[in-house]
């Protein structure tokens, strides 16, 4: 997968995964576009909630504020987001 970076999220509860996804979103510098990985396990069968819907909320708030250009459910779990690029 042609991506900038990877973070896993594996094993995180919402609130932590949320500011690992809000740091990486405002943290990132940036001089053309560039697509992150937020990896995660798909979910299980009796598995209870995934990070899927709250990190997808966040994204989408991204791509709102224009901070990010598309969002996007990745193959292997998690979402793959690519940024825009910060004007200088």
């Amino acid at each position: 997968m042609d991506v900038s970076q990877v973070f896993d999220l594996n094993g995180k509860g919402a609130v932590e995964a949320l500011a690992l996804v809000e740091a990486a979103l405002q943290e990132q510098r940036r001089d053309e576009e560039v697509k992150l990985w937020f990896k995660f396990d798909p979910p299980q069968p009796g598995g209870g909630e995934t990070l899927f819907q709250p990190v997808g909320r966040r994204l989408r708030d991204a791509i709102k504020h224009g901070h990010a250009v598309r969002a996007m459910p990745a193959q292997g779990g998690g979402w793959i987001v690519r940024l825009a690029a910060k004007v200088r």
